[in-house]
């Protein structure tokens, strides 16, 4: 099979770009608990009931709430807009409201969350059901999901919280 030279410098070129197209990818997939300071909260018999009373700094009433956490001037907050946007339509079909809480406005929650975008459930019965990012991988799209599952109250109801902290994808670190 003989390839002549413009087809050897279009492979070569097509094989070249495919290479950085997955470097740049995989460069900017980040863990969404970097220091681990959720994953050792959460190890904490009363996590779930000190995190409820943060959320409670912002509203009071949490039953069927579904908390969306941004911070300002975060890429990784456009780049899963669109999934973010359903996640908000499917708590209102489910009868949850909808909290936005920026957390550049809210140092006390914060220090609890350590990436975004981030999302807290809270049942009808006042339990946080979940906890951590919308979902994971490069582009935090809706294929990729951990929330929606909580929303449509398909998990199991007395287990307690369920938080996510050992995610990668794009985020947001907030601790330095």
């Amino acid at each position: 099979m003989k390839f002549d030279r413009a087809t050897i410098i279009f492979l070569f070129w097509a094989a070249s770009l495919l290479l950085a197209v997955l470097y740049a990818s995989s460069s900017k997939l980040k863990p969404f608990d970097p220091n681990n300071q959720l994953h050792q909260a959460a190890l904490q018999t009363r996590f779930d009931k000190l995190f409820l009373t943060q959320l409670q700094t912002v509203e009071a009433n949490l039953v069927n709430t579904v908390f969306h956490f941004r911070t300002d001037n975060c890429f990784c907050q456009t780049v899963a807009q669109g999934h973010i946007d359903s996640v908000e339509k499917l708590a209102e079909r489910q009868t949850f409201r909808n909290i936005q809480i920026n957390l550049s406005a809210n140092p006390e929650l914060k220090r609890s969350i350590p990436s975004v975008p981030a999302v807290a459930v809270v049942d009808e019965e006042g339990r946080l059901s979940y906890l951590g990012p919308y979902s994971s991988g490069m582009f935090c799209t809706q294929g990729n999901g951990l929330v929606e599952p909580f929303i449509k109250k398909m998990q199991a109801q007395n287990l307690g919280a369920t938080v996510i902290s050992q995610s990668q994808g794009c985020y947001c670190a907030l601790s330095t």
